[in-house]
């Protein structure tokens, strides 16, 4: 009986702890980050801000609780860009890395015949998503974005 009590105890336990595994909110600086990309990153074309409400119109965002975000994006010209957003949830970041996904997707497609150059870039495209943060960054750098990114989303 007491082995039996001993071995339901250890597995609550076991359930409370690992509970606590599941889900991690990040807490990073969106505009500090997107801002390290944009000047740790050697980008060929004028990366420019935008807001909110234009990124939603590119990116699809769909209903994702975006709480802080950051955008460049370049002139057309190049498929370069850096994104970065903070949800309220972590499934919102997964709302937001399924978007930011399709928007690489929907440019390989575009850039094909426009300047099938730039599809080595969106090949490379970095997207990271930890916890409640999404981050996407396309460039000639994909190892420089990721360690910047990984640095910052620990």
């Amino acid at each position: 009986m007491k082995k039996r009590i001993f071995l339901a105890g250890l597995a609550m336990v076991t359930v409370i702890g690992l509970t606590g595994c599941g889900s991690k909110s990040v807490d990073v600086n969106v505009q500090e980050l997107a801002d390290a990309l944009k000047s740790g990153v050697t980008y060929k074309d004028d990366l420019s801000t935008i807001d909110l409400d234009t990124a939603q119109m590119i990116f699809n965002f769909k209903d994702a609780d975006i709480t802080e975000a950051a955008f460049y994006e370049s002139t057309g010209a190049t498929a370069e860009e850096i994104v970065v957003i903070k949800c309220a949830e972590e499934a919102d970041a997964g709302v937001i890395e399924d978007s930011l996904k399709a928007r690489v997707e929907e440019q390989k497609e575009s850039f094909t015949d426009y300047v099938p150059a730039e599809l080595e870039k969106l090949n490379a495209a970095v997207i990271s998503r930890q916890g409640n943060c999404a981050v996407l960054s396309v460039s000639d750098e994909p190892d420089k974005a990721r360690a910047i990114i990984d640095s910052y989303l620990k």
